[in-house]
């Protein structure tokens, strides 16, 4: 019995002592750590920035948004890396990047020499989407655009042209098989123009009362800006029979191509992550087509365009 409880006592002892013999003395110098123990980083951590030791004010703030210095114009920390520079820019040649959604509509003008010279004043509706790159203002912003775009013009239907008009086929009166017949000359009327393209263009735009990046935009701005490029597409034009304008239809299809200048003035105003913008937008362009051979059929046109969208 008596050597039972000297043997528990003795294991307890050790259970005891053993953590307490192990723990590090902070007394204790450099030379009686464990061999392989890192050394105590040189360094300040995040913890010690926003604590500030040595009495000095915290400043949570600047080490969490960036307000640090040793960083160019325009950048900012990450947020995710708080020990180091962790530098999320600059972007646009020390400014932002801003995207933008947009959409336009209004009329479409069609002037010049050639069958469709006499078209109505018709209809263009379309939209795209730009990237801005901003200077280091933010006031300014060389713009990169896509979009797609549709325009109709109505025929006047009292100019007639003399042209080859495909038949419909035939049937063989031996062989009941349809048989293709040759291509008839016929007086016809244009009833419609139609035009679908892929828009493409590069520009810059302004801003007349400060900055137009989102987050840095405050109150209402305005807004002008050139745009220069081109377009690619297709076009039909709709033909009408002089001999039988009721039933009689036709139709001629081509690609076709282009390029295109236009002027822009309007209005915006931020609201919370977006900023909300509107104008007018001014559209010179020239398309070349073969849709009625051998009739010239290039096209001159002006678009005053209604234009709304969101930057974000």
């Amino acid at each position: 019995m008596t050597t039972s409880r000297i043997l528990c006592g003795a294991v307890l002892l050790l259970a005891a002592g053993g953590p307490a013999a192990a723990q590090y003395r902070s007394d204790a110098p450099p030379a009686d750590l464990p061999p392989g123990r890192p050394s105590a980083a040189s360094a300040p951590t995040a913890l010690d920035r926003v604590s500030a030791p040595g009495g000095a004010a915290p400043d949570p703030y600047g080490t969490l948004t960036g307000q640090a210095p040793g960083l160019p114009a325009g950048a900012y920390p990450s947020p995710y890396f708080t020990d180091g520079p962790g530098c999320c820019g600059p972007l646009g040649r020390h400014g932002r990047v801003g995207y933008e959604i947009f959409a336009f509509t209004g009329p479409a003008f069609i002037f010049g020499d050639g069958p469709f010279a006499d078209l109505r004043v018709g209809w263009a509706t379309g939209g795209g989407g730009r990237s801005l790159f901003f200077n280091p203002a933010h006031d300014a912003a060389y713009v990169a655009e896509i979009g797609l775009s549709y325009a109709y013009n109505g025929g006047p239907q009292n100019r007639f042209l003399n042209i080859f008009v495909r038949q419909p086929p035939t049937q063989d009166p031996f062989t009941g098989q349809q048989v293709a017949s040759p291509d008839a000359l016929t007086t016809v009327a244009i009833r419609g123009l139609h035009r679908t393209n892929f828009n493409f263009a590069l520009g810059r735009d302004w801003w007349a009362n400060g900055p137009g990046s989102v987050g840095l935009a405050e109150g209402w701005n305005l807004r002008c800006g050139v745009l220069v490029g081109g377009r690619w597409g297709t076009a039909h034009v709709d033909l009408i029979p002089q001999d039988d304008p009721r039933n009689g239809y036709a139709r001629r299809q081509n690609v076709t191509h282009g390029v295109f200048g236009a002027v822009h003035v309007g209005a915006e105003v931020p609201l919370g992550s977006t900023v909300l913008f509107g104008g007018l937008r001014g559209e010179y362009g020239y398309d070349w087509n073969n849709l009625i051979p051998p009739f010239q059929g290039n096209i001159n046109g002006y678009q005053l365009q209604l234009t709304a969208g969101l930057r974000f």
